[in-house]
């Protein structure tokens, strides 16, 4: 997004207002695509996306808000027409619906935080209850004392 703006003031004052602002974006520590490894050609389910803080509200910048659990839609695949991204928050497990485009890729494991990498256990092995429960619910010959055939 470019913006320009026309400032009538001494570019002394202007300068050190741009320093300011640039030190106050940098000191929230944002991910950003050199946190990412390419990702924009891997189908992105069940990997950890980081969201391109220019799609979220400057209240909900920070890592917290910007890492997610991609988890269905034909988003997720590079080569599919869909471009919808369902999703997990890993901050405060907000499930929603993003675009591909929305992400800047799949976040390099070495840039995982500690908390991140909890909540992502903890989504990974309710997804695996939830599959194998599933698979048990299958493989039952009778249930509720009926038979299937």
């Amino acid at each position: 997004y470019n913006s320009y703006f026309a400032v009538d003031t001494a570019a002394a004052l202007l300068e050190s207002f741009i320093g300011q602002a640039r030190a106050a974006y940098q000191a929230l520590n944002l991910l950003g695509p050199e946190h990412c490894i390419d990702g924009h050609g891997q189908d992105y389910t069940g990997k950890v996306l980081v969201l391109s803080p220019d799609t979220l509200r400057e209240s909900c910048w920070s890592p917290r808000d910007q890492l997610w659990l991609a988890e269905s839609g034909f988003g997720c695949s590079p080569t599919a027409s869909g471009r919808a991204v369902y999703a997990t928050c890993l901050g405060d497990g907000e499930k929603t619906r993003w675009n591909r485009a929305d992400f800047l890729g799949v976040l390099d494991e070495q840039h995982l935080p500690d908390w991140a990498a909890e909540k992502l256990a903890e989504l990974r092995g309710t997804t695996q209850k939830q599959a194998d429960h599933s698979q048990e619910r299958t493989d039952s010959p009778a249930q509720g004392g009926m038979e299937l055939r």
